[in-house]
């Protein structure tokens, strides 16, 4: 595994962003060609220093009835989702492998963190505008249902935006903080991590679970459901986990 494998669960989930912000548009009224188009437009913008993408982490989302700005709302929220989608990808694509292939390795780590950091804001930004595209589009269109839908939304992506991170910081760690003979269960494993990964989150105010204990638990049913995470623990344990089982109901007529 190599120093920025961790970081690719960021990197994908920004890809993945961007397709399907791509699929919506043409189900609307934009074809493939001028998404691509866009996209190209957004790297060259990024890559000659014409736009900083970190300025749109301070923007603030207002909710506006003005058809004209709400029309205007409504294409800057799908630029930036767009453009933040973009960031992750020369972050991760361009700036971590320079890292790897040129700085030497006390201070690799500590660069590649900090790129992480980085492409981490910039998918949250990314959910945040991509939502609120979303969101003012039904809006334009007076739909209630829809946006109680979407609200819902706002709230979900938040959850996996945080699954997210703390898979990209557990997966390093349980090669990092292995015992001398292997993890004896991914229970012990989950509450050696836990405080080190709340510390270095508290550090950074990044958005994980505030209770320890609770996030202990999320660690552990992670590290035990998670195809990725689990390989990981296998690789640095005594014993390796089994895949997880999924269970059917059976239902018993009684006489």
């Amino acid at each position: 595994m190599t120093e920025i494998d961790s970081w690719q669960i960021v990197y994908k989930r920004a890809i993945e962003l961007s397709v399907s912000l791509t699929k919506e548009q043409m189900n609307s009224e934009i074809d493939c060609l001028d998404i691509e188009e866009k996209i190209q437009r957004i790297a060259q913008d990024i890559s000659a220093g014409c736009i900083n993408p970190e300025d749109d982490w301070s923007l603030i989302i207002k909710p506006v009835n003005n058809k004209a700005k709400l029309d205007e709302k409504i294409e800057e929220a799908l630029e930036v989702a767009f453009r933040q989608t973009v960031f992750v990808r020369i972050l991760f694509e361009y700036n971590m492998n320079k890292i790897v292939k040129e700085y030497v390795d006390g201070l690799k780590a500590i660069e590649i963190m900090e790129v992480g950091k980085k492409m981490i804001s910039a998918l949250e930004c990314a959910h945040q505008h991509a939502t609120a595209w979303r969101v003012l589009s039904e809006v334009r269109n007076n739909s209630y249902v829809i946006r109680s839908q979407k609200a819902n939304q706002i709230k979900q992506e938040k959850n996996n935006d945080r699954e997210v991170l703390l898979r990209s910081l557990i997966l390093p760690w349980l090669s990092r903080l292995r015992p001398r003979n292997g993890w004896s269960s991914h229970v012990l494993a989950a509450q050696e991590i836990t405080p080190k990964l709340a510390s270095f989150a508290d550090s950074l105010q990044l958005p994980i679970l505030e209770k320890e204990d609770e996030l202990s638990e999320m660690v552990e049913s992670m590290i035990w459901k998670e195809p990725q995470l689990r390989k990981a623990y296998n690789e640095n344990a005594k014993n390796a986990l089994k895949e997880p089982v999924k269970m059917r109901k059976v239902c018993v007529k009684m006489c």
